[in-house]
């Protein structure tokens, strides 16, 4: 008994911590941008705006070999500097062109299996709820919960490669986890880690896998932007600096599509976990920071 309330008591110091940094470090945001009044502000110093540009551009080129990468990789590193909803605001338009790119060049692979319609649906109202609510979840938790489903993914995968999800529990699952990956992107605007769990899940080639997260990418997104405008996160710079960036995501789309040529089909599959296993380790750290 006296072990269990030690360990109560624990777990109550734990959350409160967990709490008491994400309120801070938001609190020490808001504070600082309330003395900016200019774009240049928070277009930042030639740093910070460097770094956007090279993450956005090996994100890029990622995604232009697995169809995936650009938010799991630009966001977290963009996070540590500036903070998850600023690093948010600035990857949001760089992510909608590239997926809009990427959807009409694969536009030919798509196949119907009754499943992408209601996820993408269900995604959009839930991105745009995970949005409006952006501010006000402590963050630490979400990418605690968000890296344990990566972690388990890809030890299922590693474990029973042959793991798949049938047509039919597709089409019954596409509604609450298309909502549930809108929530997340809305967010922290990484759905990936259910998204893209649930697109590969289904063994799609690679043109279907690549079509089918870029329709989800891109809707998510151009649900996103509105929302991130009316709540102000694009406010001092942040959209014109991702309007910048974009050259970049260009740039890496383009590499990445000259070596996705050369890509086996076994790589690809490793690669898409590779992904995932970053983007696990990058939300931990960012906890274990915040905490």
């Amino acid at each position: 008994m006296l072990q269990a309330r030690r360990s109560i008591a624990l777990s109550g110091r734990f959350l409160n911590k967990i709490n008491h940094s994400t309120v801070r470090s938001r609190h020490i945001t808001h504070k600082r941008l309330a003395h900016c009044h200019s774009p240049e502000c928070f277009m930042m110093s030639a740093g910070i705006l460097g770094a956007a540009f090279l993450l956005l551009a090996i994100g890029g080129a990622l995604k232009g070999i697995v169809g995936i990468g650009l938010p799991m990789v630009a966001i977290p590193g963009l996070a540590l500097l500036v903070g998850l909803p600023k690093a948010l605001a600035i990857v949001a338009v760089p992510v909608a062109a590239a997926n809009l790119v990427q959807v009409w060049q694969f536009r030919h692979a798509f196949a119907d299996r009754g499943a992408l319609l209601p996820f993408i649906l269900a995604g959009g109202a839930g991105t745009a709820v995970g949005t409006s609510l952006l501010v006000s979840i402590p963050e630490a938790l979400l990418e605690i919960g968000l890296a344990a489903i990566l972690i388990i993914y890809i030890v299922l995968r590693l474990a029973a490669p042959t793991l798949a999800m049938q047509p039919q529990a597709a089409r019954r699952l596409a509604l609450p986890v298309g909502l549930a990956a809108g929530l997340l992107h809305g967010l922290t605007g990484i759905s990936g880690p259910i998204g893209i769990t649930f697109f590969h899940a289904q063994r799609p080639t690679r043109p279907l896998f690549v079509f089918s997260t870029g329709v989800m990418f891109f809707v998510f997104a151009a649900v996103q932007i509105p929302v991130l405008g009316v709540t102000g996160l694009f406010a001092e710079g942040v959209l014109a600096t991702g309007l910048l960036t974009l050259p970049a995501v260009a740039i890496g789309l383009w590499g990445g599509n000259v070596l996705a040529r050369r890509i086996p089909i076994r790589l690809f599959d490793n690669l898409v976990l590779a992904v995932l296993g970053w983007t696990a380790l990058a939300l931990l750290w960012r906890a274990y920071q915040g905490g």
